[in-house]
């Protein structure tokens, strides 16, 4: 049944419960809400759409900049609210146009000066690049040092000349003298002087981000990892394999995404990841409709579970899809992407500039939740995941709030381990 329209309706609220009387209005039967914040003085419009579009690439006209979300910057007009890649009209919180030179020094800008993703009719031009061999990225400090020891001599013992770049988060002199004389590392001090000041509350994560986005504007694909990924086996062409299929598929031959309901009832149906179902990862390579921004540790959990709600203020989301099954949250730690422009548009731009807005990725909730398990998916569990949660939700957003397209679903390469003892690293210094 269509939705019936009603009148746009106006709410000025505290700003301790906008998020879940946005959250309950938008789905009350209105198609549009209007909401005005008295702290950042700032516009959100909301609106309900029945219809799924391609969330990815979308075929449409470019419109003009709404207001709200204008910036000025070097040549033009940007436009700096996020919107819901399925539905334009809806859109968050602008972020601060002072870091728009930011983005800009990332790669990231790109298509921001407009609203909408042309889509080209040919998926070649959309594939940017694949390396033969992508880059092994990492950053930890001292207090992951042993980790990062274990991290560095898995992959040394797998795979004897790739190339690794490490990122020192706070290391101390003596760690970083070894760690400068290892092999075919490159060793990197990450440059928070850049950055706001909250960067260096490590425990937010907002470093993440940066790093992937710098790294991936050298290099055209990497794997980025926690110090407590462990790797399995040194062949990962399976995974690869996921994205390649890009390079030889033009858009109009890839598979047609089936309806939500029917995406329902697969997630149903479907176990949990386990090892490598050769079956299932044919049928999604010929389908070939996985995102290059490819998270693969599944957390237990869905995103809503463990995202505070000020998030939706920057990025809106369907709360009716993002509560099922099927919109799982996986680690952010562990993630292979390669460097498209709807991984640009559509993630990693936003998940940069949400590092870069206060709010945006610190939330008010902390890393404890409280739900049972019954309910990991539908509840909010007063708990926040920072970096997690942000990207989970933007890969959500856009690929249809199913992790059958933002995850791998191969899990037999690797283990996440957390904690761990000192690992030598002299051997590996021989070159």
């Amino acid at each position: 049944m269509p939705y019936m329209r009603r009148p746009p309706i106006s709410y000025v609220v505290l700003n301790s419960l906008k998020g879940h009387l946005l959250t309950n209005i938008a789905h009350q039967g209105y198609r549009s809400v209007r909401y005005c914040d008295f702290k950042f003085s700032a516009f959100v419009s909301y609106s309900r759409r029945k219809t799924e579009q391609s969330a990815a690439i979308q075929k449409t006209e470019v419109s003009a900049i709404p207001n709200e979300c204008l910036c000025k910057y070097k040549d033009g007009d940007y436009d700096f609210c996020y919107h819901l890649p399925a539905s334009y009209s809806i859109y968050g919180k602008r972020f601060n146009c002072n870091y728009l030179p930011v983005l800009d020094s990332l790669g990231l800008l790109g298509l921001l000066k407009f609203r909408y993703v042309p889509d080209t009719g040919n998926e070649k031009e959309d594939y940017i690049s694949m390396t033969k061999n992508p880059v092994f990225v990492t950053a930890f400090s001292s207090n992951h040092y042993a980790e990062g020891t274990r991290l560095l001599y898995e992959i040394r013992s797998l795979w004897p000349k790739q190339f690794i770049i490490v990122y020192d988060l706070g290391l101390a002199s003596e760690q970083t003298e070894i760690i400068q004389k290892l092999c075919d590392v490159q060793y990197r001090v990450f440059n928070f002087s850049a950055y706001p000041n909250y960067f260096t509350l490590l425990s937010q994560f907002r470093w993440k981000p940066v790093i992937i986005a710098e790294t991936l504007k050298e290099f055209g694909s990497i794997w980025y990892m926690d110090t407590s990924v462990v790797f399995k086996k040194d062949n990962l062409s399976h995974v690869y394999d996921l994205v390649r299929c890009r390079q030889n598929v033009q858009n109009s031959a890839r598979s047609v995404i089936p309806s939500s309901e029917l995406r329902d009832e697969r997630e149903q149906r479907t176990e949990h990841e386990s090892g490598w179902d050769i079956n299932q990862w044919r049928e999604n390579v010929k389908e070939c409709q996985k995102s290059a921004y490819l998270l693969h540790g599944y957390t237990g959990h869905g995103i809503f579970w463990a995202t505070d709600p000020v998030v939706y203020e920057y990025f809106p989301t369907n709360f009716v899809e993002i509560k099922k099954p099927k919109a799982k949250m996986y680690e952010a730690g562990f993630v292979f992407v390669a460097k498209t422009r709807e991984v640009i548009t559509n993630i990693l731009r936003w998940y940069v500039a949400c590092a870069l807005e206060q709010q945006c990725m610190a939330g008010t909730y902390g890393l404890h939740c409280s739900s049972t398990d019954s309910k990991r998916f539908s509840v909010f569990a007063k708990c926040h995941r920072f970096d997690q949660s942000v990207v989970n939700l933007l890969s959500a957003n856009a690929y249809y709030y199913d992790r059958h397209y933002y995850v791998s679903e191969i899990v037999d390469f690797f283990n996440i381990v957390r904690g761990s003892t000192y690992h030598d690293l002299k051997p590996l210094m021989k070159c």
